[in-house]
């Protein structure tokens, strides 16, 4: 028999200890963060079915100044009536936590926006906000480069190093061109790797950076797939490869006609733009209504109806008034609907469109309406304001044709009667003070 030593300590894998190796990783993230001189572009994401905005932020000892692109009315964000960059300062740390986190542990009005919740300018999901994140795990990190994912919800963060002769204004004004540029109410898919008979159209998601494709499976039933994206001045990035029925879509480039736009990962492919008529604008989408928007002729109606609210609660509590919205309600019909305290009442009518498109009359369709509609209709004076609609005919303005964030109707006989209508979902009441409890 041989006899051999054995040891039941083993060899090390690490030389150093965990603790010691943490502390130099986090080293070295401060180290790239503190680098960039002129600052990090974030390509950021919360809820992806909102999509992805540009975030600047720049780091210096522990303080981080951050701008970003404009989401909603009331994000302190873009810039300023002089076209110069709005920021805002707060403080910033790295931490251990399962690896190293990047966290901005100070409230910054720009960069807290996006997680929020009771979001001022989000009314759907008020406790969740737009589920933005604070707090990042910092995956991998390189001179030009850092990439992470949020710590409570997941998505990925890319930051990249701006370069030195590169202004924060100019990347927020380049984002708003090739927006302006490339977006278009609808689209269809193209190009010589479409197959024969295929038919795959694409929407924009309302107000927000993500396509909503739809195409017919094989059992002829509709099928959707989303794709958030991101807005750079060379065009769209989206946040990950899609598979559309088998064809597989990444990112559109800007390109020098917006007739269409080709796809980054196959040339072959490409999307059609499509100029909708502003008739067929406001009759494919729900469209949002804001008192600070109520023109002269109807305001002294919706002030009628406030009031009455003011004590139609049970016990006498106020009743709140959360939207007030025009849009599809059902296969081929159109309403007024509102939330309101825990109802929705909805009112129907038609839509007749002159041949331009440009023009469109309302006639009420009483039979298109729930009990809350009836409720809110025979009780609660909602039949002032919507006689300013039904039997009206509007000329229709708007921003931007292709993809329009609102659009103005005007009374041809009674100019003071204008509705300003908004793609992006927003509480009726801008002051939000209306919606706090007041006890």
């Amino acid at each position: 028999m041989t006899l051999s030593a054995c040891s039941l300590k083993e060899d090390p894998i690490f030389e150093e200890s965990a603790s010691l190796r943490s502390e130099k990783h986090i080293a070295k993230v401060r180290e790239v963060l503190l680098s960039a001189t002129n600052g990090w572009q974030m390509e950021y994401y919360g809820d992806l079915s909102f999509g992805g905005y540009n975030v600047l932020v720049k780091f210096e000892g522990d303080e981080a100044t951050v701008a970003s692109e404009k989401w909603g009315a009331n994000h302190k964000a873009g810039l300023d009536a002089s076209g110069n960059i709005i920021t805002t300062k707060s403080h910033f740390k790295l931490e251990q936590s399962m690896g190293t986190v990047l966290s901005f542990d100070e409230d910054n009005e720009t960069f807290h926006y996006f997680s929020m919740p009771n979001n001022p300018d989000y009314t759907y999901e008020k406790d969740k906000g737009l589920e933005g994140d604070v707090e990042f795990r910092v995956i991998k990190v390189n001179a030009d480069s850092v990439i992470m994912r949020g710590k409570k919800h997941n998505a990925k963060i890319i930051m990249t190093r701006i370069p030195a002769d590169k202004t924060w204004e100019s990347i927020i004004n380049e984002a708003k061109e090739t927006e302006e540029y490339m977006s278009s109410r609808s689209y269809t898919l193209a190009g010589e790797d479409v197959p024969e008979g295929k038919e795959i159209t694409a929407t924009s998601n309302g107000g927000y950076r993500c396509f909503v494709f739809t195409y017919k499976n094989a059992m002829g039933d509709k099928e959707t797939v989303t794709a958030p994206y991101i807005v750079k001045a060379d065009g769209f990035y989206f946040y990950r490869e899609v598979d559309v029925d088998g064809i597989k879509l990444d990112g559109l480039k800007k390109g020098d006609t917006d007739d269409y736009f080709v796809f980054r990962n196959n040339p072959k492919l490409q999307l059609d733009t499509y100029m909708p008529t502003l008739a067929e604008c406001l009759t494919t989408s729900t469209w949002y209504q804001r008192y600070g928007s109520v023109g002269e002729y109807a305001k002294p109606y919706w002030d009628a109806m406030l009031e009455v609210l003011k004590t139609a609660g049970k016990g006498g509590d106020e009743i709140k008034l959360y939207t007030a919205t025009l849009g599809p309600n059902g296969t081929n019909k159109w309403a007024c609907a509102l939330t309101a305290g825990g109802d929705n009442p909805i009112y129907g009518f038609s839509i007749k469109a002159n041949d331009a498109g440009d023009q469109v009359k309302f006639s009420p369709v009483s039979t298109n309406k729930n009990k809350a509609g009836k409720d809110y209709y025979n009780k609660y004076k909602w039949d002032g304001v919507l006689k300013c609609i039904h039997n009206h005919t509007f000329n229709l303005t708007c921003d931007y044709q292709r993809r329009p964030q609102w659009i103005k109707m005007t009374d041809v006989d009674y100019p003071t009667n204008v509705i300003t209508l908004y793609a992006q979902p927003s509480y009726f009441m801008e002051d939000q003070s209306y919606y706090q409890d007041k006890n």
